[in-house]
């Protein structure tokens, strides 16, 4: 089942920009609180997840809207994680493992392994909310890459100070499928001899693409239009070959300092389930909006819960390792 939430971000920011509070007078009924999970499952690896509940706005304290500080009235966020759920997994239909409680990291690992074409359902029951059923079908095609290409690249600025990016060149090509959906998922890593960060998406920058709206779907000039969870559709390059080069920061000298680290990780493709694409896809855009435009509606790809459960099927197209 797929929920709708409706996310109202013109008042949010409204408020937050003049800092001050304001009592709404709402006599409507709000959602009963769910279940919260994120999760893609891959054939031969290991299923684990982390389960979180949802709450009334305001509830926890995320630091990440507005410039108010927090109420003490709100709750940290690490309180909305769930531990004691009962989550089973079934394999083709046979309960195969149960367990009662998550791992130390907060996370419900199961040892049973899925494999190749086999469909896997996971249902969780915690207190008396609704219990929610995700389900993943692991029979996905393994994407063709025809061509692939990762660079380092640099540059200075109009005040002498150098910039160091990663160029990354792709090409997909699509079996012809009514319906194929695909992640670009950058693993790379920057380490200094201060820290070590990873690089993603949010950091990115499209350069060049061989058929217009595909990295890029922004549906409003009012949106921004990072990909920041690289999700694509084939439905402007069913059965052809779709071109992409985009750039991702890597790190800003000024002038008079020099560079020095390095690069390494990989570049994965996979083919995604519907769902997971639906719901990677409209919560970018909810992060990429702003108060001028309309609600975004959040398509979740998980019954009775928020968020998805949906298969996956990646490869690795470039290994990385630069040092400079």
């Amino acid at each position: 089942m797929k929920t709708i939430k409706y996310i109202l971000l013109g008042l949010i920011v409204m408020f937050a920009l003049y800092g001050c509070e304001y009592e709404i007078d709402y006599k409507g009924e709000l959602p009963k609180d769910k279940l919260v999970v994120a999760s893609f499952i891959e054939a031969d690896s290991v299923i684990s997840f982390s389960l979180y509940k949802s709450a009334k706005p305001g509830t926890y304290n995320s630091g990440s809207i507005g410039f108010e500080k927090a109420s003490n009235s709100q709750k940290d966020i690490s309180s909305a994680y769930v531990t004691d759920a009962k989550a089973e997994l079934y394999i083709d239909g046979i309960l195969k493992q149960t367990l009662l409680q998550a791992s130390n990291n907060n996370k419900y690992t199961f040892t049973a392994i899925p494999r190749d074409n086999q469909k896997v359902e996971i249902k969780l029951n915690y207190k008396d909310y609704a219990q929610a059923i995700g389900k993943a079908n692991l029979n996905l095609p393994m994407p063709d890459i025809d061509s692939s290409n990762v660079i380092l690249q640099s540059g200075t600025d109009e005040y002498g100070n150098t910039y160091y990016r990663l160029v990354v060149y792709l090409e997909i090509r699509d079996n012809g499928n009514e319906e194929n959906y695909y992640q670009i998922e950058p693993n790379i890593y920057y380490a200094t001899n201060y820290d070590e960060r990873k690089i993603d998406l949010r950091d990115s920058e499209l350069l060049w693409e061989n058929i217009q709206g595909v990295f890029q779907e922004n549906s409003s000039t009012f949106e921004s239009n990072i990909n920041r969870f690289g999700v694509i559709s084939n439905k402007k390059f069913r059965a052809g070959v779709y071109r992409v080069k985009f750039a991702l920061s890597v790190d800003y000298v000024f002038t008079g300092e020099k560079a020095n680290g390095r690069i390494y990780g990989n570049i994965k493709v996979a083919s995604i389930e519907k769902q997971a694409y639906s719901y990677l896809f409209t919560l970018n855009r909810y992060y990429n909006s702003s108060y001028m435009n309309e609600p975004v509606i959040i398509l979740d790809g998980i019954e009775n819960a928020y968020g998805f459960i949906g298969g996956k099927k990646s490869r690795i197209v470039k290994n990385v390792n630069l040092i400079f």
